[in-house]
């Protein structure tokens, strides 16, 4: 394994001991399904299924990320990240 995945994986490791595995697969699958606008087509229920976690699991992720402004609501189903270096 080289160094980058290394530290990618020790750091996926790391979100799921503080934040958990289920919140950690949901921010993992909005980061590996964004396009290059960073927007992510996923409806609430679509992630539960894919996923195999609960709504309210959901839901708390969502309400986590856009409390810290990674997150925003464009409409049902249509999310943007925000990573800019700005935050």
């Amino acid at each position: 394994m080289d160094k980058h995945n290394f530290k990618f994986n020790t750091l996926t490791k790391l979100f799921k001991k503080i934040l958990g595995e289920k919140k950690t697969l949901i921010m993992e699958l909005l980061v590996e399904n964004m396009d290059e606008n960073y927007l992510v087509k996923y409806t609430i229920k679509e992630i539960c299924d894919e996923l195999e976690v609960s709504k309210p699991t959901v839901i708390q992720t969502f309400k986590l990320l856009e409390e810290k402004a990674v997150l925003t609501k464009i409409k049902n189903g249509l999310y943007k990240l925000n990573l800019s270096d700005e935050l």
